[in-house]
């Protein structure tokens, strides 16, 4: 009876060391919204100011908080962002939230400069964060991106993304999203270079339109791969979400998208997948493939011609290695696979 015991106990602490971080780690830099200790900082902006432009890593923990600002990370060195929570597994316990109101339409230069975190660096890594854009809370506003994802080795755990159009913006370099919440209406997980692997995540559809828009312009090794991922109508989404959300449309002649064991309970659209556009259609070079889709949603699904269903073998060479290398254990953080 005594070796079962040792094996249980081994096994137990790790995931009671994993379901809080309400202080920050050693070596942290601190944000708190109410700060007075000399050190802190109140903004994120400015604790990421104040940071070497050095090869070092850095890591930051931020107090519970609604942050009004917009944010660009654009360092030589990693950095860690650490949002306080009562539960890293549950992206429902986060407490930290960055907000900003912007978009193209209003300005912004690009949609990268619309977004509310702008990740301009390598091995950048963000924990328990909502961040939002609060221009596009509606399905008039236009283009409101929430984080514009520029560098390699770009990871998300636990976070939540909140806008309607154009609210993910992974656009570039290699890049994780798991465990995470991403919610919009239109185009909402969209880019034209970026290596994107996301697993385990709720993707929730807020009005009509599609849930992805790549743009990939070349055969090359770009590409978004869905793994085990959720996909719903949001709580609150309008009543024009009812049989028109789509997994994607091609925003480039070479878009690639691969969704695999995906639950699908959002009200879709009965084609699954669309052309750009009926004048545009872009269509001809695309893979726009699934494996394994269940859920009410693909009920009675009729795809279209372009679409792909693979078979297993087939669907079996799209993993996270495929995506963003054979190296991804050395910097994807495994606990949440």
């Amino acid at each position: 009876m005594f070796l079962p015991l040792v094996s249980f106990v081994i096994a137990f602490f790790p995931i009671v060391y994993a379901l809080s971080r309400t202080t920050p780690p050693t070596g942290s830099i601190v944000v708190n919204p109410s700060a007075t200790t000399s050190g802190q900082f109140k903004t994120l902006s400015s604790a990421i100011a104040s940071l070497p432009n050095d090869g070092s890593d850095q890591t930051i923990f931020m107090y519970p908080g609604t942050y009004e600002e917009q944010v660009l990370i654009d360092r030589n060195g990693a950095v860690t962002l650490y949002g306080y929570t009562a539960n890293t597994m549950d992206f429902n316990s986060n407490q930290v939230v960055i907000s900003h109101a912007g978009s193209p339409a209003i300005g912004a230069t690009s949609d990268d400069n619309s977004g509310t975190l702008r990740v301009q660096s390598d091995s950048v890594t963000i924990y328990n964060l909502d961040i939002r854009n609060e221009f596009g809370t509606s399905r008039t506003d236009g283009q409101a991106v929430t984080l514009s994802e520029y560098g390699d080795k770009f990871g998300a755990y636990a976070c939540r993304f909140f806008s309607y159009q154009d609210t993910l913006y992974a656009n570039q370099g290699t890049q994780v999203y798991l465990q995470s919440y991403i919610e919009g209406g239109v185009d909402f997980i969209f880019g034209r270079h970026g290596q994107a692997y996301f697993q385990g995540n709720t993707i929730a559809s807020k009005g009509a339109g599609c849930v992805t828009a790549n743009g990939r312009e070349s055969d090359d090794d770009t590409m978004y791969v869905f793994e085990s991922n959720t996909v719903i109508a949001a709580p609150d989404a309008f009543s024009n979400v009812t049989n028109n959300v789509l997994l994607g449309r091609p925003w480039g002649d070479y878009a690639k998208v691969i969704f695999k064991n995906t639950v699908i309970t959002a009200p879709m659209n009965k084609e699954i997948w669309s052309e750009w556009s009926s004048n545009d259609p872009m269509i001809d070079n695309i893979l726009f493939a699934e494996y394994n889709s269940t859920g009410s949603g693909v009920s009675g699904a009729s795809r279209p011609s372009f679409s792909t269903i693979l078979t297993s073998t087939e669907a079996a060479d799209y993993t996270i290695a495929t995506v963003v290398g054979s190296d991804w254990a050395s910097w994807v953080d495994t606990t949440y696979m």
